[in-house]
This record gives structure tokens, C-alpha cells and sequence, in this order.
């Protein structure tokens, strides 16, 4: 088994088996190497075979059956290592049958083989955060559209879904900015309002602190992350989008820790 990553960087999956590729970070909850090895290993076999096969026997249509069917799965293993090389798995070819497709087999075969040696001597020494393991919440509402690369929208989708998550716990009808600005204020709740306040002495200077950052942080988030989501076009890099996931992460579980305060 692989040491521990030593990547410094958001990364959208934990990694159980071995480091992540410098190229792609899975989101998958545990990534199998040695599988992956394995399929693309047999895969380069089979295409060999096709190259060298005879066309006159009844095995070529069974190669060429095998190609077809283990493509599917090829796609999404390469994908995972690098994203550039799925659009190169494919069937053979006129004139250059299968060579395009071996060569993408062999350059994530030589990815798996070096991926270690690229973050020991390429990447500095740092922790890792694991997307999966954000708040429940927020990951899995950016998650559905995070292998679309439409980092923006997700993020989006993840601060409506942490928006409803709140509402949901003071019974609340406003959402977002107006939403947090209301609920996680210092003050004392009145009229028909409530509060979402952590538990506490409330007259301590800690607990003062800890709830005015929940209020501004909460603010913040949504005036300039899930704001700038919505109206604007220009697209975010996965690393900007993982840092406002991240944000929204921390809010969520402020929120959790808070108890509703009525009047």
C-alpha cells in the first residue's frame, strides 16, 4: 500500500489505496490502483492481439467484441487519470486501427507507474482536503455536476442546497443572504423572528465572537460566492470551485452546532 498523499491541495475524493494522479483528483470514495492497473494492462493485451489478428478466424470478431464492450470502463478509468485521454480510447480505426488507443493506454499505464514518484519529488509536502468529506449538505449537491467541469454552477447548487438545510432547521420562509443575516444575528430574537445561536453563555466574549463570525461568514458566502454563481458567466478553475465549497462546508457545520432561539 502507497503512503499517505502529499499533495498540497483540495482534493475531490479521499484516496485509500494510493496517492492521486498530479493529473486528475478522483472523486471516488476509494480508489483501487492495482485494478485499474489490471483492467488497462489486459486491455493493452487485447488490443495487441487485435493488431496481430488474423482476419480470416472467427476469434477477430471476438476480439474486436472485446474491444467494444471494455471501452466503456477503459474511458472512465483513463478519465481519472488524465481527463485529455478519454476522447482517445477508441474503436479501431481505418488505416491506424488501434495505435491512437494504445498509445492513451500506455501513457495512463506509465501515469500509474510514476504517480508516486511525481508527488514525492514534484509536489511539496502539505495536507490534503478531501471533497467527499465536506458537509453532506453542500458536497453532494455540487457533486452531481462537478465531472461536467461546471465548477460554477455546482458551487451554486451547493450553497441552495445548504440555504434550504438551514431554512429547514428554524422553519424559516427567507432564504439565503436575508435568510442568514436574520437567523444567526447576536441580538435577541423578537416579534415572530428566531435565531439559530450556539449554545452557551451568551453574555461571554467567546460566545459574542463565535456567533458574529457564523453571522458574517454566513453573509459573506452568500453575497460573494453564491451571488457571484448565479450572475455572472465568466467559469471558476475546480481549485476555486473547491475553495467555495469549502466555505459553504464551514457554514454548515456552524449551523449544525446551533439550537433555535425564540422569543
Amino acid at each position: 500500500m502507497p503512503p499517505a498523499s502529499s499533495g498540497g491541495h483540495l482534493s475531490p475524493a479521499p484516496n485509500l489505496r494510493a496517492r492521486p494522479s498530479p493529473f486528475r483528483i478522483c472523486k471516488l470514495a476509494e480508489v483501487n490502483y492495482e485494478w485499474m492497473r489490471e483492467r488497462l494492462e489486459t486491455f493493452e493485451k487485447v488490443l495487441l492481439a487485435y493488431d496481430n489478428r488474423d482476419l480470416r478466424a472467427d476469434s477477430s470478431k471476438e476480439i474486436g467484441a472485446a474491444i467494444s464492450t471494455t471501452l466503456p470502463t477503459i474511458r472512465q478509468i483513463v478519465k481519472q487519470l488524465d481527463p485529455a485521454l478519454p476522447p482517445r480510447i477508441t474503436e479501431p480505426q481505418a488505416y491506424v486501427g488501434v495505435h491512437p488507443t494504445l498509445r492513451a493506454v500506455r501513457e495512463a499505464l506509465g501515469i500509474l507507474r510514476d504517480q508516486e514518484l511525481w508527488a514525492l519529488n514534484l509536489a511539496p509536502e502539505a495536507p490534503s482536503l478531501v471533497a467527499d468529506q465536506f458537509h453532506p449538505h453542500v458536497w453532494p449537491a455540487a457533486s452531481a455536476l462537478w465531472d461536467t467541469g461546471q465548477y460554477r454552477v455546482a458551487v451554486g447548487q451547493a450553497a441552495v442546497s445548504l440555504s434550504a438545510h438551514i431554512a429547514q432547521k428554524a422553519a424559516s420562509p427567507l432564504t439565503e443572504r436575508e435568510l442568514v443575516a436574520q437567523l444567526f444575528s447576536p441580538a435577541e430574537p423578537t416579534g415572530h423572528q428566531v435565531r439559530l445561536h450556539y449554545p452557551g453563555d451568551r453574555t461571554s466574549k467567546t460566545w459574542r465572537s463565535r456567533q458574529e463570525g457564523l453571522h458574517l461568514l454566513a453573509q459573506g458566502a452568500f453575497a460573494g460566492i453564491r451571488n457571484v454563481a448565479t450572475h455572472t458567466d465568466d467559469e471558476w478553475t475546480e481549485q476555486v470551485g473547491l475553495e467555495h465549497v469549502a466555505v459553504l462546508s464551514v457554514v454548515a457545520r456552524w449551523a449544525d452546532e446551533t439550537e433555535v432561539v425564540r422569543p
